[in-house]
């Protein structure tokens, strides 16, 4: 079982999202995702399956055109986006890996959220419809 994080149901329009197993403190890092780096022309295939809404940009400069998008093997997948996040990721391109930490403290049992956009005050629209 994951330290910082315990996945539970939302809602039949939201799903599954993440939660806080306990207090977490400003800065900590709560999660290493590794990446499995998806070529562009399997991810075509991907675009029309489920899979599609767990993938991320995945722009490692030492590996493109072939490669831009990427899905992780972690518990991570189940954080929900928020324009008013309590964490932020970050690229680690050369371990193959995101990097998810607190951006403030976060309480026992509240819902774990990043800003899909990449940047915690990015508003930019999203292709789906916010909450």
């Amino acid at each position: 079982m994951h330290e910082f994080i315990e996945v539970k149901f939302i809602s039949t329009k939201k799903g599954r999202g993440a939660f806080a197993k306990k207090a977490i403190k400003k800065d900590t890092i709560i999660d290493v995702a590794y990446v499995v780096p998806i070529p562009n022309k399997e991810y075509k295939k991907i675009y029309k399956t489920i899979l599609y809404d767990y993938c991320y940009i995945w722009e490692d400069p030492d590996h493109m055109p072939a490669f831009r998008n990427a899905i992780t093997l972690s518990i991570s997948q189940f954080i929900n986006h928020s324009f008013i996040p309590n964490l932020k990721y970050l690229y680690d391109y050369e371990n193959k890996a995101i990097e998810f930490s607190a951006i403030r403290d976060i309480s026992e049992g509240e819902e774990l959220t990043v800003n899909y956009n990449g940047l915690v005050d990015d508003k930019s629209a999203m292709w789906f419809e916010v909450e």
